[in-house]
């Protein structure tokens, strides 16, 4: 009767425990309500994907006052890429981390909320394939310390081989502070300020302003994806708690070094490129000529991340810096493991689709074209060489320089010119200034249709029938007058009377 009862109380004892072990968790109820609760969330709202830039409008042509020769305007533009990883540039942060849960709607204003919750342990990988130990870890109670010790744990095992980093080169001109995120491809609020602070947008003498990234990735670390979102939690929270979108986790975070160089120049897009892509490819920073004059003619700055230098911005003083700065990282090693560089999130709900980040930027690019150039005119000197009559000639008439745009005169002219009661008394063989300029200012004009012309006649006043020394006419096309090297010509006239002149273009 003992042994009856003791086994009965035994039997109900181990089907209570059973009993408290299924209920342990959440139902499978509350788990497909929760799971269904996250997918009736939506994306988190951003501005729509536009990959390639798009006009606004254009401002109207205006002279430049700083270059009156200029005609300038300005086209405003909207862009907005889509990513689907981004770059973190802030090694410190303490919200960016895998397996970190962060409020979907927190992402498009960078603020990165994160997400405090009762979590299921999770299990993280690396893609390093030469450890002398497993390259997994069970993170049992998910958070920022829990992650940081179960990474190190990986990361303090012995390295069996080299690992070269997978290098990539990326060159992007940059048109405003704002801008410059989508350049980035960096969202995080703190992000950016450094490379920021590198750029002079507000007084910068340089005319273009570019971004060079140059990524070397070590590995990767990587989260499993969970079966569904109820997986990652011990208790489910309200879905409340997520707000209007769809919650995020940090999928992957590529770790590495980086160096990012601000570029203020003078030069061209193509020069730029060419000049960085010579010095990373030299070995010691030996480059040609052409492009030492580039990136000399340039202020440049160095931003690195995941190395030993500062973090601040750096003056990059030549081309063997700039192959320096890369030379520095090529490889992991235990002693070198890197920092975080870029990073994917996906969303929390069934099949964990990538969350594509969409950044959004207008900006005003300036356009400049040479639109008013200047020309001067200058009739130098008189020579009668030759002239018919016996003892010093009285010379009349008229010479001029003047210049054509479609086929009419336009603008000032240099003019000498004497009427017969008015003629002049030279002595033969003898050599006059005349001294006469005239400045004409241009707009647009077409340098191979559009000229300057130099004409005139002359005739020598006599007592009788005066003599005539004919007419003479020079033209000359604005393309053939070079900045700042002048062209020199002589009209003639019955062979007896020269009449010198100079074209110049001034601007």
């Amino acid at each position: 009767m003992k042994f009856s009862m003791f086994f009965t109380l035994f039997i109900t004892l181990l089907l209570a425990i059973s009993c408290n072990k299924e209920t342990v968790g959440p139902s499978p109820e509350d788990t497909t309500v929760f799971n269904n609760g996250l997918g009736g969330l939506g994306p988190f709202i951003q501005e729509e994907e536009i990959p390639e830039p798009v006009v606004l409008g254009t401002t109207s042509p205006a002279q430049d006052q700083a270059d009156p020769t200029l005609e300038c305007y300005y086209t405003n533009y909207k862009v907005a890429p889509g990513f689907d990883e981004m770059l973190a540039l802030d090694p410190t942060t303490d919200v960016i981390y895998p397996g970190a849960m962060l409020l979907g709607e927190s992402i498009p204003t960078g603020e990165y909320i994160p997400i405090t919750a009762d979590r299921t342990p999770i299990t993280l990988s690396i893609s390093l394939q030469n450890l002398s130990g497993s390259p997994v870890v069970v993170i049992e109670d998910p958070k920022l310390s829990t992650v940081r010790a179960g990474v190190k744990s990986i990361l303090d095992q012995e390295v069996t081989s080299a690992t070269p980093a997978k290098l990539s080169f990326e060159i992007s001109e940059v048109y405003s502070e704002q801008h410059l995120k989508v350049a980035l491809g960096a969202n995080y609020r703190s992000a950016g300020n450094s490379v920021s602070a590198a750029f002079n947008f507000s007084q910068s003498t340089y005319s273009n302003k570019f971004l060079i990234k140059y990524i070397q990735t070590y590995y990767t670390i990587d989260m499993d994806a969970p079966a569904g979102p109820s997986d990652l939690f011990e208790s489910l929270p309200e879905i409340s708690t997520f707000g209007s979108a769809s919650p995020v986790y940090v999928a992957s975070i590529a770790y590495g070094r980086m160096v990012l160089y601000t570029v203020e120049t003078n030069r061209s897009f193509t020069e730029v490129n060419a000049a960085f892509s010579a010095a990373f490819a030299s070995g010691d920073g030996s480059i040609a000529t052409q492009y030492q004059q580039t990136i000399a003619s340039s202020n440049i700055k160095a931003v690195v991340i995941g190395g030993s230098a500062a973090t601040a911005a750096q003056i990059i003083n030549g081309p063997a810096e700039v192959y320096n700065y890369i030379a520095e990282g090529g490889n992991y090693s235990k002693e070198s493991p890197g920092a975080p560089l870029s990073y994917k999130l996906r969303y929390l709900k069934a099949g964990t689709p990538v969350a594509r980040v969409v950044l959004a930027s207008e900006y005003a690019v300036r356009t400049c074209d040479l639109a008013y150039p200047k020309y001067r005119i200058k009739i130098n000197s008189l020579k009668c060489n030759d002239c018919p009559e016996v003892g010093d000639p009285e010379i009349y008439g008229r010479i001029t320089g003047r210049a054509y745009v479609n086929g009419s005169a336009v603008g000032a002219k240099a003019e000498w010119k004497k009427s017969r009661d008015n003629a002049w008394e030279i002595h033969e063989g003898q050599e006059y200034g005349l001294g006469l300029s005239a400045d004409v200012e241009l707009y647009r004009p077409d340098y191979n249709a559009d000229y300057i012309k130099v004409d005139g006649w002359l005739k020598e006043r006599d007592a009788g029938d005066d003599d005539d020394l004919g007419a003479d006419s020079h033209i000359v096309a604005l393309k053939d007058i070079q900045l700042n090297i002048p062209v020199y010509g002589m009209l003639t006239f019955s062979g007896n009377v020269d009449v010198k002149y100079t074209l110049e273009r001034l601007r």
